[in-house]
């Protein structure tokens, strides 16, 4: 994948629970999520979010998910039907870039250190079908200030958004599932979260989304 770094990849499964596969971060703090079952099928491969205010997995930040400057947040998402965060630096008040469903797509916002001052934001045109697995994937270049999104290993969207030398990633707590304060509360499964330090093309997109499948 060239010069881009795999900061972290919690598989968010029965082996490694919220994990980081090698433990280059401190674990993920469980809610009321449920081991179910992943994108291909695996038997405790994912886990399930019921849409309420405990439902969500919290990831303490001591450095270690501060990408700085660009960025690639990926997972696989089998939407509930109901909006709310995939993975949302800032676990309260201002916000830190995000990935959600939001109107039943697919949706990113980059904001901006120190300040949290807000990009425009970007999701995708074609809404997620309910019940289905769907590998998502937002990228931000800083150098070129172009904000994409990939559905399933395709581009869905970019725009030009603006350029910044660092962006807001350097929060101490990260949330999947619920940001506090708000009332959109996940409901869904969410699987195999990467984050890169880079903005990865369409071909390093593929290639990460198929490094978690498993042969059955």
């Amino acid at each position: 994948m060239g010069q881009s770094h795999l900061v972290v990849y919690y598989p968010l499964n029965g082996e490694f629970k919220a994990r980081e596969i090698d433990n280059k971060q401190p674990a993920g703090v469980l809610g009321q999520v449920e081991l179910t079952t992943g994108p291909h099928g695996e038997t405790n491969g994912s886990y399930q979010f019921s849409g309420n205010p405990n439902s969500f997995i919290e990831f303490p930040n001591d450095g270690g998910l501060d990408t700085l400057h660009s960025i690639t947040l990926m997972c696989w998402v089998q939407p509930g039907g109901r909006d709310g965060p995939l993975f949302n630096y800032k676990n309260s008040g201002a916000w830190g870039v995000h990935i959600w469903i939001v109107n039943g797509k697919f949706f990113n916002r980059i904001t901006k250190y120190p300040n949290h001052a807000f990009f425009d934001a970007i999701l995708t045109d074609q809404v997620l079908p309910v019940g289905q697995w769907a590998h998502v994937a937002a990228t931000y270049d800083h150098i070129t200030g172009v904000n994409s999104l990939y559905v399933n290993g395709h581009l869905s969207k970019t725009e030009y958004i603006g350029t910044t030398e660092r962006i807001s990633t350097n929060d101490g707590q990260v949330r999947m599932g619920v940001k506090i304060g708000d009332s959109r509360y996940f409901n869904g499964k969410i699987a195999q979260l990467k984050v890169y330090d880079d903005a990865l093309d369409e071909v390093d997109i593929k290639a990460a989304m198929n490094e978690g499948k498993v042969q059955l």
